[in-house]
């Protein structure tokens, strides 16, 4: 199921393409009708609103991917703003167009402010400082581009009673459905427009979908045998906290492992034996996309080299600084190839050197026999959906006896030749559970699983669901930005969970 949406919208007939471009270079176009057709004095009796085009300006490895040309959006979005608000005079400023700081310094020029959150990184700083105007606001998101700093802020600004309207939709008419409250911000307070615009907001969420899901019991175990296994669990946690150190995280016993052990193991694998894994996998495949050989032969050492790891410490469960690993010349290769595999034998291979999410992984297979799936989500308000979305997935989200579901090897999200993952295709019409600890709380929420998204925004494996419940209501619990989501419905044992571990449980939708 392929549900990306494509954005079309028509210019404003008296501004030509290369008017426009021109205009928008320059960081200002006032509003499709008004000044330039009806003379000053109309324009003047506008609301002038400044539209803040947000991305990160450093190459860094970040969404939709590096190197992405924000201005094609930044145009979509502008025309749609224009076309559909001819009541007020809007001017642009982008932080890829280095005038993000005269916009920034030129409040008092202006009745209101929409943010426009493009990629990750830093694209999220100016947000405050621009909370900071009061004046009506908008803060918006580019799904499967600005999702982190948009869904982190978002909940701080819930949290903290700030009257910003936060949106985050595939669909640009909702956008300018509530951008068209600008139309009033000369009279309204910040405090109003907000209601307002929260009101007209809601108006355009989707309506949850048929929540009938395929008949999947689980036998979860009791309790005190949770809390026994999680015991007997020892997570080791490559790359990040200091070498040699060891710890423990609601019951699991952590080892904290050094780059130089871990390449130490690497360089004893067989080159034979990776190649044979590498052609494995290619084999396996239903399709090898960008994904170059020698990365694919990479990995599998890597993979090898992880298996030793394992049986070294006697542990099943390894978590790694992958990124900042290999981008730092730490890792001979990306280890995603391997995680996957060591997730549908029974194992854990977990991103980014996350405690939290290597802990909830364990909980998974623990509760379920299954694997969960870490991921950096967004949500698509217009049609009441979550993107689950990650470079590194399992291929049996249902069980290590049942069938792997189809797979595509492919570069990863940052589109370095020399990185390969695998682009997993999950199942639709399951009732799946995601959760974190956040603090001293554990924050659960369900949605049914759809389908999968194929987008070149944002990581490869992209499963899409229906959320359970309330969607605004998720807005407000994204403290930080990754979840963990296993295919079952684990809202009352992970709630009983939360009591033996002196947690909070928060259901967050």
């Amino acid at each position: 199921m392929n549900t990306c949406h494509l954005h079309c919208h028509s210019c404003p007939a008296h501004i030509s393409r290369r008017g426009f471009l021109k205009s928008i270079a320059g960081g200002t176009v006032v509003a499709a009708t008004g000044f330039r057709v009806h003379g000053e004095t109309t324009a003047r009796a506008k609301s002038r609103v400044a539209v803040f085009f947000l991305t990160d300006p450093k190459p860094v490895e970040n969404w939709p991917w590096p190197g992405w040309n924000p201005e094609p959006r930044a145009k979509e979005i502008s025309e749609a703003l224009m076309h559909g608000c001819p009541e007020v005079e809007f001017e642009f400023f982008a932080s890829h167009r280095n005038n993000l700081e005269a916009g920034l310094q030129a409040k008092d020029r202006f009745d209101g402010v929409l943010a426009y959150l493009m990629t990750l990184g830093d694209s999220g700083k100016a947000v405050m400082p621009l909370v900071e105007w009061k004046k009506p606001m908008i803060l918006a998101n580019y799904v499967l581009g600005g999702c982190a700093p948009w869904l982190t802020l978002t909940t701080k600004l819930r949290a903290a009673n700030q009257p910003v309207v936060c949106v985050s939709t595939e669909r640009d008419a909702d956008l300018v459905a509530v951008a068209r409250g600008f139309g009033e911000a000369k009279t309204l307070s910040a405090e109003q427009f907000a209601d307002k615009g929260w009101l007209t907001y809601r108006k355009t969420f989707g309506q949850p979908g048929d929540m009938k899901c395929v008949d999947d019991p689980l036998k979860v175990p009791g309790i005190a045998d949770i809390l026994k296994q999680l015991a007997e669990k020892r997570i080791l946690v490559v790359g990040s906290g200091k070498p040699g150190a060891e710890g423990e995280y609601f019951g699991a016993k952590v080892n904290y492992v050094g780059f130089d052990e871990f390449d130490a193991l690497c360089k004893q694998v067989d080159t034979d034996a990776a190649n044979a894994k590498a052609d494995q996998w290619i084999k396996a495949a239903a399709k090898i996309v960008e994904a170059e050989p020698a990365a694919i032969r990479a990995s599998a050492r890597v993979a090898l080299g992880t298996r030793k790891l394992l049986e070294k410490y006697r542990s099943d469960t390894v978590t790694m600084n992958c990124l900042g690993g290999f981008a730092a010349g730490k890792l001979p290769a990306y280890p995603c190839l391997g995680f996957t595999e060591l997730l549908d034998e029974g194992q854990h291979g977990v991103c980014e050197a996350q405690l939290q999410d290597a802990w909830a992984m364990d909980l998974c297979r623990i509760m379920t026999g299954r694997a969960g799936f870490v991921s950096d989500p967004t949500l698509d308000t217009s049609t009441n959906h979550v993107i689950y979305a990650h470079c590194m997935a399992p291929t049996k989200m249902l069980g290590t006896d049942r069938p792997a579901t189809p797979f595509h090897i492919r570069t990863l999200h940052n589109r370095d030749p020399r990185g390969a993952c695998v682009q997993s295709f999950m199942p639709a019409g399951y009732m799946t559970t995601s959760f974190r600890i956040m603090g001293q709380s554990l924050v659960v929420h369900r949605a049914k699983s759809i389908g999968n998204y194929n987008s070149e925004r944002g990581c490869r494996s992209q499963l899409v669901a229906d959320v359970h419940g309330d969607i605004e209501k998720l807005m407000r619990h994204w403290h930080a930005w990754h979840r963990v989501t296993v295919y079952g419905d684990l809202k009352e044992p992970l709630k009983e969970l939360a009591g033996a571990l002196k947690l909070t449980f928060v259901e967050e939708a």
